[in-house]
């Protein structure tokens, strides 16, 4: 069935997002062992002898620093279409609450297809610029952190991309079954 497909677009955008929680505790470590870098007053933690992409050739307290920013930006650009289908969002619920299911429905689909979808596609437009920009210029860091800037901020139209497939898929879904009456079973994307 149709819904079921379109529900398993919902789900495999936000599996993205699944992933990127596991980035997490990876934060949580490199911010405690800055912690301890600034107390020891030491700026280099690891050295290898060759260059690998976005770390080069050591990672020192900077590179550290650039790491959490990096880190922190994977969870939220991904993490956002996990929190969509989990119905873990921001919503306002004391008005939500009073509606019928195929009123939140409704609504849920007029804010898909109008707020979402465009604000998606025109966000992810421009980031896409963004990285072209850091990728020719060879965008790194100035102050001896991470390098290869367009790795990282390629996560930004995918973020976008990804949030932008879900609201069609969801928006899809939702209106199929309005028509049908049906519901698709699963996790629920609209709140109860």
């Amino acid at each position: 069935m149709i819904t079921s497909f379109l529900a398993s677009i919902e789900r495999g955008c936000a599996w993205f997002g699944r992933v990127a929680s596991w980035t997490l505790p990876l934060l949580v470590v490199s911010v405690c062992v800055s912690v301890v870098l600034v107390q020891l007053r030491a700026n280099e933690l690891l050295h290898w002898g060759t260059s690998l992409p976005v770390f080069g050739q050591r990672l020192t307290l900077n590179g550290l620093n650039d790491l959490q920013w990096h880190l922190f930006a994977i969870v939220v650009m991904l993490g956002t279409v996990y929190a969509l289908h989990d119905n873990a969002h921001v919503s306002v619920d004391f008005l939500a609450s009073g509606f019928t299911p195929s009123t939140r429905k409704l609504i849920t689909i007029v804010c898909d297809l109008v707020i979402l979808l465009p604000f998606a596609c025109v966000m992810a437009w421009f980031s896409w610029q963004y990285v072209l920009n850091a990728y020719t210029s060879g965008e790194g860091s100035s102050y001896g952190g991470l390098g290869d800037r367009w790795i990282i901020k390629a996560v930004m139209p995918l973020g976008f991309g990804l949030l932008g497939l879900f609201g069609l898929a969801r928006a899809l879904r939702l209106s199929i079954e309005l028509a049908t009456g049906r519901s698709t079973p699963g996790p629920t994307t609209v709140s109860p």
